[in-house]
């Protein structure tokens, strides 16, 4: 709380510093976004950018007018986009103190021209980016009727969400066959994983999230620790155009409940957002209640060359945990619980700087502070896990020239954890702290119109202190230790064929990334072993693929090939195999995975549009380092637990007038899990297919009523064995917009 108010103190007296240190020469871009027939687009998300760097964003208002006030001189780029619809980049020159007019013409298109902050450093427009991502924006996540992100990133290609049945149940994710702790998650680029990197995606709400980005890949270059398989990154709104408030209120089956309050707006310069909600499920079975409640804030401050922001996001959740109660091959059943449950308590701050000294050089400096604590109360006991995590980063971006960038920074990372269960010789919890010291570059370049080149390199100093010994004599003291890695990271984007308007292929476009990434041991792996050298998890990953644009980009059709290799992943021999460690645990497992991602977007009429994703990973336990064996109870060759073999999505959206209409299904074939209750064997889960279907109708005066129904098919299935998903249900609400559109 008072690191909290700090941050607050410290924005608010920069914010006044700035209004009366600030010029006054600025510049003003605005204009209409036009579609096809030259009817305004409302809400359209317009994009600034300057030098491949992103400046700011825009949502055009009801009457398709965006405006940019407080721009430098000089030279930018122009782009905007809407369901359906996108353009072409627009060169534009501003003088000082200059208003100047520029429309957007739209035209019907499948092509997502957005701007992704998580894949690059300062942004990039997503065709420019040679990595594979994906990005899900807010009209999207509305249209899908979802309450929680678990559910946005669900289909996702490379993507497998594992569920344990119902809302608020236990989630990880597994990006293109890596560990569910190989995510780096973040809110509005606050990290949030737990310290050694695993992270429950069921708390994260999409109420006030404007989009959610998906790069898969390493990107420790870029992110540091945790990003080894992909990174995960939710934008909540910012304040845009004249003050506007929205309400909603839904309810449905298992007495399901939410409701959700928010508003933004933007004056001279400051910008505001905040989002309010809460959800509640009395469950399926005893014990299985569920209460989840959510806060976003964001302030920002803007005039010419520097520029201020504050950032939060809390939330607070409540949820019971009756155990497996769905398949039990092994027939081990012991009954519902109805004692366990867990509490969550996850605050995320951040407070960031821009100053841009010239027209080539801008400093970018932000200090954030994450918090992760849980509370468990169990048959077994009670326990508690404390996680913080404070990060100052500080880079210069340089401008070369108009087509070469330079982002060259220093961050100090420090994370720490305090559990129950990790303990010193008189059995009292102690602080496991961790530092990070990292040096980063990453250069951005356009050699030519057709070719987007991205590299970067990041070093880490990853220092632990002493480790006391325990009570029961398996961990000795443990000294200090100081492990250097770096990290390297390298992606391209070609146009090979340009696009035609007349032609059925229009453009093709080549792309692919290489890169490392790297996840330091969590705090049991430290606290469990009498090893001294524990080395970070680590991978080796590439990716290639070709897209192709049809029918005058109304079409894309998207084929990627990805090679995971998992190495340093550490084990507990457990004395199944002798003579490859003297210790506990060691760096000694292996794993790889690759596969292919397939993807179609159609839009064949602005109004209507089709989505498919097809995945295929081929995973498998490699031999331990120095034998022919795998770590008992694996065998080489194995599939990894939980990833399918075959996965895809579809969704199709239909828009007339006031109406929407959304039907999304989502398809998973069989995967190889464990006896739900005490994992001591493997089994084969079932695959399964998960059909919705939804829509929103917009009456006058800013009133929308909506509807959805959740696995229409009544499809009886457990993402996780042992944990039967929900059955058939609904969901219907209303919503409020003031002003009314």
């Amino acid at each position: 709380m008072k690191s909290s108010r700090f941050h607050i103190i410290l924005f608010l007296s920069l914010l006044a510093f700035a209004a009366v240190c600030l010029p006054a020469s600025a510049a003003t871009l605005e204009g209409t976004v036009l579609d096809p027939s030259g009817q305004v687009v409302p809400n359209a998300r317009v994009s600034l950018l300057q030098s491949l760097a992103a400046v700011g964003e825009r949502q055009a208002d009801s009457s398709g007018v965006y405006r940019f006030e407080g721009i430098e001189a000089g030279s930018y780029q122009l782009t905007a986009s809407s369901p359906g619809l996108s353009g072409s980049t627009i060169d534009v020159e501003l003088a000082k103190s200059e208003v100047k007019k520029q429309d957007i013409h739209l035209k019907v298109s499948a092509l997502v021209s957005k701007v992704v902050v998580s894949a690059t450093l300062g942004g990039a427009l997503a065709p420019q980016i040679g990595s594979s991502l994906s990005v899900i924006d807010r009209q999207e996540i509305e249209d899908r009727g979802t309450q929680n992100i678990l559910e946005v990133i669900r289909g996702v290609p490379g993507i497998e969400v594992n569920q344990t049945g119902r809302r608020g149940g236990t989630t990880g994710v597994f990006i293109r066959g890596g560990e569910s702790k190989y995510n780096a998650v973040m809110v509005d680029g606050i990290p949030l994983n737990e310290f050694g990197g695993y992270f429950d995606m069921s708390s994260l709400p999409t109420d006030g999230v404007e989009r959610v980005e998906v790069i898969r890949g390493p990107e420790s270059a870029l992110h540091g620790s945790n990003a080894v398989s992909g990174v995960i990154n939710v934008v909540s709104q910012r304040g845009e155009g004249p003050p506007s408030f929205t309400a909603l209120a839904e309810g449905g089956s298992y007495a399901t409940r939410r409701f959700a309050t928010g508003g933004s707006g933007l004056h001279g310069g400051f910008n505001w957002s905040f989002n309010l909600s809460r959800l509640d499920s009395d469950g399926v079975v005893e014990n299985d209640n569920y209460r989840n409640q959510s806060a976003f804030l964001n302030l920002g401050y803007r005039q010419t060359s520097r520029q201020f922001h504050f950032s939060f996001f809390g939330n607070a959740n409540d949820r019971g945990a009756p155990g497996p109660y769905g398949s039990d091959p092994a027939g081990l059943f012991p009954g519902i619980d109805t004692i366990s449950r867990g509490k969550q308590n996850l605050f995320g701050y951040q407070a960031g700087y821009v100053e841009r000294f010239s027209s080539r050089l801008r400093q970018v400096t932000t200090v954030s502070f994450a918090t992760n604590d849980l509370f468990y109360i169990s048959t077994w006991g009670n326990y508690f896990s404390e996680n913080l995590r404070g990060i100052l980063n500080t880079r210069s971006e340089i401008t070369l020239s108009n087509n070469n960038m330079l982002a060259a920074g220093f961050e100090f990372n420090r994370e720490q954890i305090r559990h129950t269960y990790i303990t010193d010789a008189n059995f009292s919890p102690f602080l496991i702290p961790r530092t990070s010291l990292a040096y980063f570059v990453e250069d951005r370049w356009n050699p030519t119109s057709r070719l987007y080149l991205i590299a970067g390199l990041r070093l880490d100093h990853i220092r632990t202190p002493d480790l006391p010994p325990d009570a029961w004599g398996s961990r000795p003291f443990i000294p200090a230790n100081t492990i250097v890695k770096a990290n390297p990271r390298v992606s391209a984007a070609y146009i090979a064929q340009s696009g035609d308007s007349g032609n059925l292929f229009g453009a093709t476009r080549l792309h692919g990334s290489f890169g490392t990434g790297i996840r330091p041991p969590d705090g049991f792996e430290l606290a469990f072993t009498n090893n001294p050298k524990l080395k970070p998890e680590k991978s080796i990953s590439f990716d290639a693929g070709i897209e192709q644009r049809l029918f005058a980009t109304r079409a894309i059709l998207d084929f990627t090939y990805f090679f995971n290799r998992f190495e340093d992943q550490i084990v507990t021999l457990g004395g199944t195999i002798a003579n490859l460690s003297n210790y506990t645990s060691d760096n000694l497992k292996n794993s790889r995975a690759q596969g292919l991602e397939i993807t179609f977007r159609i839009h064949p009429v602005r109004s209507l549009e089709f989505r498919g994703d097809y995945t295929f990973v081929d995973s498998s336990v490699l031999a331990l380092d120095g034998s022919s064996e795998a770590n008992d109870p694996y065998h080489v060759g194995q599939e990894l637990l939980r990833r399918p073999r075959h996965s895809g999505s579809y969704s199709v959206t239909w828009r007339y007038k006031r109406l929407t209409l959304h039907t999304r299904a989502y398809i998973r074939g069989s995967v190889l899990d464990v006896e739900p209750n005490y994992g001591s064997s493997f089994y084969t889960n079932p695959g399964y297919t998960r059909a919705d279907a939804g829509f929103t109708y917009q009456l006058p005066r800013g009133v929308e009523v909506y509807g959805q129904l959740n696995n229409l098919l009544d499809r009886k299935y457990e993402e996780t064995l042992g944990f039967p998903a929900l059955e058939l249900n609904f969901m219907a609400g209303m919503k409020f917009r003031i002003p009314a559109e």
